[in-house]
């Protein structure tokens, strides 16, 4: 209760005895507050020192990559100058392995640099051959459309007394023939797609594959006759 009194309540004595005893409390509170803002201010740095720590720490193993490193095969262009098997053909441009090249294809004699002045030489003959392929199918072309403009061609059988049913079968011959008799034109059995079981007088339809890429459709009928 005496320190919630005004001072100048107290006697002498009293109020030298309390003035002091309130000046050391004073200065005991402030001696406190002053440790504990120090004690924060050294574990705000230590923890941020840590963290610090931390962060670099994470950096680093962020920042390590393991790469892993593979041998890589040189590869050369060569021009084949014999028929390899998995390789390519006489003529061919092919990229290969360098130690394959020298250790194999070039002592061996199946293949040789490809200079510049080689290929040149191949795209000329590449550029010859595509047009020699184009003559070929454009006179496959013009044969397919002529077929295709006469449109029926005929051929002949013998028949029996019903003079429906043929002695033996219409065959790619027969269509050959047929065809040769009224264009002059010559054509390769094998290039005849018709059905294989033409045993009757009728019209049937002929599909002959003159190119990879033209095909010539037509009419073929077949007349009986008697023998």
């Amino acid at each position: 209760l005496p320190f919630f009194r005004p001072l100048y309540l107290f006697s002498g004595a009293d109020r030298s005895f309390y003035l002091s005893l309130s000046i050391h409390l004073h200065q005991s509170i402030m001696s406190a507050i002053q440790s504990f803002v120090g004690l924060r201010s050294v574990a705000s740095k230590s923890e941020n020192a840590f963290t610090a720590r931390r962060a670099v720490s994470a950096s680093s193993r962020s920042s390590l990559q393991v790469v892993a490193t593979k041998k890589v095969i040189k590869k050369v262009k060569v021009v084949l100058t014999k028929n390899l098997e998995n390789v390519g053909e006489s003529g061919d441009l092919c990229t290969v392995p360098m130690g394959f090249f020298r250790n194999f294809l070039l002592p061996q004699g199946l293949a040789t640099w490809a200079t510049e002045g080689v290929l040149e030489e191949i795209k000329a003959k590449d550029a010859s051959d595509e047009a020699a392929r184009q003559a070929v199918k454009a006179k496959a072309q013009m044969l397919a459309t002529a077929l295709t403009t006469i449109g029926k061609f005929t051929v002949k059988k013998t028949v029996g007394d019903d003079k429906k049913k043929l002695f033996g079968s219409v065959t790619a011959a027969d269509v050959v023939e047929a065809v040769k008799l009224q264009t002059d034109q010559d054509l390769d059995t094998r290039t005849i797609e018709m059905d294989d079981q033409i045993r009757e007088v009728g019209t049937y339809a002929i599909v002959v594959k003159l190119h990879p890429e033209v095909l010539a459709k037509f009419s073929l009928i077949v007349i009986g006759v008697r023998s």
